[in-house]
């Protein structure tokens, strides 16, 4: 899981360890706790470091001091703050204040026409996209997914960081498989595309919500 996660052994089993034994032990008591866990993944998964970190969140004075010191960070992370970072790297806020296990992040809504996938694709923010598909669920109901994740650059307040939108994994009508083959049968040069293979596992923890989208960009993929 680790290398799906594309962060260190260690660094993922304390956090995944950290977050369990809080929930089993002190769920009403340790709301504070899951949330400085999920600081520490967002920054792990996005390879931002403290000082960055500072200037997301400088309109409500934290400095990077302040996030190095995990007692004095629960005490400034307002509810405002924590959504302003919700926002910023696409999460579902109830994940990161610590009220929700799942889904970690926000889907995108597929466009509702092939004009406004081609815009939603080449937008200048884009980086990289992935198009991906897999058979993420076993049994007599198993089915083909399909998904497309953005990785983009935001600047805020003078930093720039790369969040993922991930649209909503899919079985795709004969109308979308067709706006997908468009870009995954072409080259690019204004952006990184790439058309890859999910394992099943892998599949399935992106469509319920369990890792970042981002992750993604940082593991090694299956060809298509």
């Amino acid at each position: 899981m680790s290398e799906q996660l594309a962060i260190s052994t260690a660094d993922l089993t304390r956090i995944l360890l950290e977050d369990a034994l809080h929930n089993m032990f002190m769920p009403a008591d340790n709301t504070a706790g899951n949330i400085i866990s999920r600081i520490e993944y967002i920054m792990l998964s996005h390879d931002i470091n403290a000082p960055l970190l500072a200037t997301l969140l400088s309109p409500w004075n934290i400095r990077s001091t302040v996030i190095q010191d995990p007692a004095r960070l629960a005490d400034y992370l307002s509810a405002d703050a924590l959504e302003h970072l919700a926002e910023c790297f696409n999460l579902n806020p109830d994940w990161l204040n610590g009220h929700e296990n799942y889904p970690i992040a926000l889907s995108g809504e597929w466009p509702d026409t092939a004009d406004n996938f081609r815009m939603l694709i080449n937008d200048s923010s884009n980086t990289e996209v992935i198009f991906w598909h897999s058979f993420p669920f076993a049994g007599n109901t198993k089915r083909e997914y399909y998904g497309v994740i953005l990785r983009q650059k935001k600047e805020i307040n003078g930093s720039v960081i790369y969040p993922a939108l991930s649209l909503s994994p899919t079985i795709l009508n004969d109308e979308k498989r067709k706006w997908l083959t468009e870009y995954t049968t072409r080259q690019n040069t204004t952006m990184s595309l790439r058309r890859v293979t999910l394992r099943p596992g892998l599949a399935g923890n992106l469509i319920t919500g369990q890792i970042l989208p981002v992750s993604l960009f940082n593991t090694s993929l299956l060809p298509w």
